[in-house]
């Protein structure tokens, strides 16, 4: 066959990030695959990309693909729950193709047999590498990157370990399990740190009953109190600059706002004192750093009231999953990350 593969996203344009960095490990994959798949007898096209914005990267890789006329699409990733998932799992555009489907069936067994939890084969018609490609396609979600377990089993198989298990599936072979003594994953990665200077959120929420909270930095903890609606935001860094909004419960977004001090009404946090139901950050990496080390990106979640986090939401950044902001319009939340 002839595969249009790619390991997602850019290094410009970074994915998840926990207690490894997604895009720096599946490309590290991809470069292990690349080879095997040769080596299995297929013509491989690189979809990789370096572009600067989520959607020139998304278009680069299934363009790509599509311009040359490839005969299978597949885009590898890592997942990323706030630590609480774990797991393999492939996405395809539907159930209609069987040779895609059993792929699939076989990536999961295979990783399941090194000790990942088989999440199975899922579909989807809004992710752009199922929709935009004139050819059968897959993303594989090979483990949850901010996940203790599941980086201790990618540490101790390495990235030609992973690429194996995925080379094994598509030329038909299923691997077998084997005691695997996972590595004890490191702290989990912080923006900019993918060899340039750790960039450092500092970051505080208010609410009614409790008023404003102690400062959080990085993903150390959260900002905030399970069941205690936040009203007001306080965001800074200590590198580059940001600006911050955050919208309203029943109303619309207050304006955006750069600075970080809690007595300063106009410029130093975003709120009035009324319940936030979403945010919007956006972080500008300095001309040096980004020349070195390439533009970095604010990463944030809320959590709704008594629930589960929200996906990361990326700057303000719209499509493929993203909304521009974190949160859902109309539903109070009470807890914030930002890294």
């Amino acid at each position: 066959m002839k595969i249009g593969l790619r390991g997602g996203h850019s290094p410009n344009c970074k994915g998840a990030i926990g207690y490894l960095d997604e895009q720096a490990e599946v490309r590290k994959i991809y470069y292990e695959l690349a080879p095997m798949l040769q080596a299995q007898g297929h013509t491989v096209i690189n979809c990789n990309s370096d572009e600067y914005n989520q959607n020139a990267d998304l278009n680069k890789g299934t363009n790509t693909a599509n311009a040359n006329g490839c005969d299978i699409f597949i885009s590898i990733h890592m997942n990323a729950s706030g630590g609480a998932g774990n797991g393999t799992e492939c996405w395809l555009y539907d159930a209609s193709n069987g040779t895609m489907n059993t792929i699939a069936d076989r990536i999961c067994q295979n990783f399941a047999a090194k000790g990942f939890k088989n999440r199975g084969r899922k579909y989807n018609t809004g992710f752009h590498d199922l929709n935009a490609t004139r050819m059968p396609a897959m993303i594989v979600e090979t483990l949850f990157c901010d996940n203790s377990h599941d980086a201790g089993l990618y540490n101790t198989l390495g990235a030609k370990g992973i690429a194996e298990l995925i080379a094994a599936a598509i030329v038909g072979q299923t691997v077998s399990g084997g005691a695997v003594t996972p590595v004890q994953p490191s702290a989990p990665v912080a923006l900019g740190s993918g060899g340039g200077p750790t960039i450092n959120f500092k970051y505080r929420v208010r609410t009614k009953e409790d008023g404003w909270l102690p400062e959080v930095v990085n993903l150390a903890d959260y900002a905030g109190i399970p069941g205690h609606a936040i009203t007001d935001i306080a965001i800074g860094v200590d590198r580059g600059s940001l600006w911050y909004q955050v919208h309203v419960k029943g109303g619309g977004w207050l304006p955006a706002v750069t600075g970080y001090n809690i007595n300063d009404y106009n410029n130093g946090y975003a709120g009035n004192g009324q319940v936030v139901d979403a945010v919007r950050v956006y972080y500008n990496t300095p001309a040096d750093y980004a020349a070195q080390y390439g533009y970095q990106k604010a990463q944030y979640r809320v959590a709704p009231l008594g629930g589960n986090y929200y996906p990361w939401q990326y700057d303000n950044e719209t499509g493929g999953g993203q909304d521009g902001y974190a949160g859902v319009i109309g539903q109070a939340m009470d807890r914030f990350q930002l890294f």
